[in-house]
C-alpha cells in the first residue's frame, strides 16, 4: 500500500507522511573518512528509501560534518531524474559549540549547502535550534530574503516552542511550514499533557492551529521502541521503556504481526496535528519496515492504551 501524502504550502510535491532522516547518511562525522564504500552503502539506502515510496529526505548543514548532504548529490546522481520528484530539506544555525542565526551566517550557510547538495534551490530551510542571542526580527528578514531570491521555497523551525515560533512569525513573511520537534512514545511533551510528572509544551496544539506539519525527529525514542535492543537494567528509563515495548508487542497481532516499531510509528501517525516522523535509518531493511508501517490505522483504544502505558498512569 502506498504511503500516505500530505500537501506543504510553497512545495510542488506531495509529500510522505514518512521521512529519511539523513544525519548518519555518510556514515561519518569526519567528511576526510567518506570513501567509495561510505557513498555505495548511502547510494543503496537512498534507492531502498524511493523503493519503499519515500519522497522526503530531511538534512541540516552539521551532519556528518557537512558530509551527509555531500554524499547525498551521489545519490541524486545515481538516480538521474529524482530531483524534481523529492523534496529536500536542510537546517542551519548550529555551529560548533554554539548557535548561530546571523544573517551573514545562514545566507553563506544555503549557498554551502546547495553547493554541497548540488542543487539550485532548497525546498524547506529550517532554523535547526532557537538562537537566545538572535533577533527574531533579523532572522525573518533573511529567511525571507532566501524566499524571494529563489534559493528557498518554504521556511521552517525545529526544536522551537510556541512563544519562540509565535516572536519569529511576527516578523516573517513566508509561512513557516514545519516544526521539527523530538517525539515520541518516550517523549511526551509536545501533546498538550506530558508524561505523569510532567507537564506538556504545547507544540502540537499550536502546529494544529497555525497550520504548521510536525516533523518528528527519533519517532521510537532513541532505537528503544524498535524493540530489537535489550535494555539495560541500571538505565534511568529502564521501567518506563519496558513497559512501553511491552505494549507495542500485545498489539502485534492484532495489527498483522506489526513490528512494536511500526506500531510506534502509527500512534504518530494517527495524531491529528499529521505528524511526519523521520526514520533516521541506513538499514534497507528497516527504511522498508517504516514504510510498511504507515499503512496501518490504530484505533482510537488502542493509541489511548499506548499513551497510558508512556505516562504510567491512567488518563484523568
Amino acid at each position: 500500500m502506498p504511503i500516505p501524502t500530505t500537501k506543504l504550502p510553497s512545495v510542488d510535491v506531495l509529500v510522505t507522511r514518512i521521512a529519511l532522516g539523513c544525519m548518519g547518511l555518510s556514515g561519518t562525522w569526519n567528511p576526510a573518512e567518506v570513501g567509495p564504500e561510505n557513498i555505495r552503502k548511502a547510494i543503496v539506502s537512498f534507492e531502498a528509501a524511493l523503493e519503499a515510496g519515500i519522497n522526503f529526505f530531511d538534512h541540516a548543514d552539521i551532519y556528518g560534518g557537512t558530509s551527509c548532504e555531500s554524499i547525498f548529490k551521489e545519490c541524486l546522481a545515481a538516480v538521474p531524474g529524482i530531483r524534481e520528484k523529492i523534496v529536500i530539506a536542510s537546517k542551519v544555525g548550529i555551529r560548533k559549540g554554539y548557535y548561530d542565526h546571523s544573517p551573514a551566517y545562514i545566507r553563506s550557510s544555503i549557498r554551502g549547502s546547495l553547493d554541497r547538495l548540488g542543487i539550485d534551490v532548497m525546498d524547506i530551510y529550517q532554523i535547526h535550534r532557537p538562537d537566545p542571542l538572535a533577533n527574531p526580527e533579523e532572522t525573518a528578514a533573511v529567511l525571507d530574503e532566501l524566499v524571494d531570491q529563489g534559493l528557498v521555497k518554504a521556511i521552517g523551525i525545529s526544536n522551537y516552542y510556541p512563544q519562540q515560533t509565535l516572536a519569529l512569525r511576527r516578523f516573517l513573511k513566508a509561512p513557516i511550514v514545519s516544526n521539527q520537534i523530538s517525539i515520541s512514545l518516550l517523549r511526551l511533551d509536545p501533546i498538550y499533557e506530558g508524561a505523569a510528572g510532567h507537564g506538556g509544551d504545547g507544540v502540537l496544539d499550536q502546529c494544529e492551529e497555525l497550520g504548521i506539519l510536525p516533523l518528528a525527529y527519533s519517532p521510537l525514542g532513541g532505537g528503544w521502541l524498535s524493540g530489537r535492543r535489550e535494555v539495560p537494567a541500571d538505565h534511568h528509563d529502564a521501567k518506563r521503556i519496558t513497559r512501553v515495548v511491552e505494549a507495542l508487542k500485545e498489539m502485534s497481532k492484532e495489527y498483522g504481526d506489526a513490528t512494536p516499531g511500526q506500531i510506534a510509528t502509527a500512534w504518530l501517525l494517527r495524531h491529528p496535528s499529521g505528524i511526519i516522523p523521520l526514520i533516521g535509518s541506513n538499514s534497507p531493511g528497516h527504511i522498508k519496515e517504516a514504510a510498511e508501517g504507515a499503512s496501518i490505522e490504530l484505533s482510537r483504544t488502542d493509541w489511548y492504551k499506548l499513551w497510558v502505558a508512556a505516562r504510567g498512569e491512567a488518563v484523568p
